[in-house]
C-alpha cells in the first residue's frame, strides 16, 4: 500500500515483504527514511493535525505511530492481530482501527496514545469510513 502525505511532499510505502514502511520525497521518488514495521506493514494514516502517522500490520498484533515530521517511531499499540484500515474523529483525538483477527474495532485515543476501547464489528472488518 501506498499513501501521499496530506501536504503532497511524501510518499509512505508499505512493504510487506521486506516488514518496512519507506518514506519518499514525492518529487524525485528518492528514500527519505526506511522504518522497520511489524510483519506485512499494511497500511498508513495521518492524524489530523498531521502531527503522527499510524501504521497497521496485517500478520501482527501492533499498530505503530510514527511521528510524521522526524519519522521516528513514538509508540507501539497492541490492538490484536490482523490490523487493517485507519480512521479519525473529526476532532482528532480518537483513532479507529479495523482489527481483522479479533472481529473488532479498536478505539485509540490519540492524546494518551493509548488503547480505550474496542468495538464489536462482523468477521474480519477491514475497510473504515469515519464520519
Amino acid at each position: 500500500m501506498l499513501r501521499v502525505s496530506p501536504d503532497g511532499k511524501e510518499v509512505w510505502v508499505q512493504t510487506a515483504e521486506a516488514n518496512t514502511n519507506v518514506v519518499l520525497d514525492a518529487s524525485d521518488l528518492s528514500v527519505l527514511a526506511t522504518q522497520l514495521t511489524g510483519r506485512q506493514p499494511v497500511t498508513n494514516a495521518w492524524t489530523p493535525d498531521r502531527r503522527y502517522s499510524f501504521v497497521t500490520n496485517g500478520q501482527d498484533t501492533f499498530a505503530q505511530i510514527f511521528d510524521a515530521r522526524t519519522f521516528a517511531e513514538v509508540k507501539r499499540l497492541t490492538i490484536g492481530p490482523g490490523g487493517s484500515n485507519i480512521g479519525f474523529s473529526r476532532d482528532g483525538g480518537t483513532a479507529f482501527i479495523a482489527v481483522r483477527g479479533t472481529n473488532e474495532v479498536a478505539v485509540i485515543d490519540i492524546a494518551k496514545m493509548a488503547l480505550a476501547s474496542r468495538i464489536k464489528a462482523g468477521t474480519e472488518p477491514q475497510g473504515l469510513i469515519v464520519r
